[in-house]
């Protein structure tokens, strides 16, 4: 008994050692930097690494520590709801190729490290940032900063183009929707309308749910090589062509005149814009005679 009992405290002793170890909340770990941007677009996924925080752990202690980075307000959904986040270390140019959860732990080294999170919102306006170091439900360190979310900004534009086919005027309709913000536009409902100007009859029109990235503009139509919309004036005859995949179709006379009107909406923004088909230059200034 006398030789299993040294061996039974040493046991003990060591497992209080493992223990005290393991949950030692005087682990030294502390965040010495965050690169974050200050304002960010809504709902973008990667631009120039502008939705990405770069934050410095230093690992003070001689042996890797293992911890979970807790985030609040890191990404927030369309209920306004933040949600988890993701730790990412690669990025092919495409797509990131390596990344873990929020949830998961990751293992510090013993020095500096740099984690990359990913920040992403659905929502506009000011958002409160908040970072934790945990270590075994202890925290460790913690931070915060302020992101200004921005809206996309949206317009409209219209052009035509006329070809000339026997005795038909056909009047090819190029419609877009522009974003001039740094937010994504997701779902913008964009309606294409020909009108007829005397009567103020809309003979045709569609509608669209498109997506405008950031700073670039994006057609009303996917469809390669086709217009948005067609007018066909006859002196005589109009044809029998359907004009597909094209919706907004108007056949008419010539001397006939339409208004083609383009219209999109994103939450609380609406652009609109229109032009006359046949255009006269010497009717500039002139009111519409339809009520738009």
């Amino acid at each position: 008994m006398r030789k299993v009992f040294p061996l039974i405290l040493a046991g003990i002793i060591l497992i209080s050692v493992v223990i005290w170890w393991h949950y030692d909340s005087t682990v030294d770990v502390r965040i010495t930097g965050i690169d974050a941007p200050r304002t960010l677009g809504v709902d973008t996924i990667r631009s120039n690494n502008m939705n990405e925080i770069k934050i410095t752990i230093q690992n003070n202690e001689t042996r890797p520590v293992e911890i979970k980075v807790e985030t609040e307000n890191a990404f927030v959904n369309a209920e306004g709801e933040s949600v988890d986040t993701f730790i990412v270390f690669g990025y092919d140019g495409y797509r990131y190729t390596d990344y873990v959860s929020t949830q998961d732990k990751i293992k510090l080294e013993p020095g500096e490290n740099e984690l990359t999170l990913l920040l992403g919102y659905q929502v506009t306006g000011e958002q409160d940032v908040h970072i934790r170091i945990v270590n075994n439900e202890v925290v460790l360190d913690e931070d915060s900063f302020t992101v200004e979310v921005m809206p996309p900004e949206i317009s409209v534009e219209l052009d035509n183009e006329m070809i000339i086919q026997d005795e038909l005027e056909i009047y090819n309709i190029d419609a877009y929707v522009l974003n001039s913000g740094m937010g994504r536009a997701e779902g913008v409902e964009t309606t294409l309308s020909i009108i007829d100007q005397e009567t103020g009859e809309v003979i045709s029109s569609e509608i669209r749910s498109i997506v405008v990235p950031a700073h670039s503009k994006s057609a009303f139509s996917t469809w390669k090589d086709s217009p948005d919309g067609v007018i066909e004036l006859s002196s005589g005859e109009n044809s029998d062509e359907s004009y597909m995949p094209v919706l907004a179709v108007a056949k008419g006379k010539t001397g006939d005149r339409y208004v083609v009107k383009l219209t999109a909406i994103w939450q609380d923004q609406i652009a609109e814009g229109v032009i006359l088909v046949p255009y006269n230059n010497s009717e500039i200034g002139v009111e519409l005679e339809v009520e738009l």
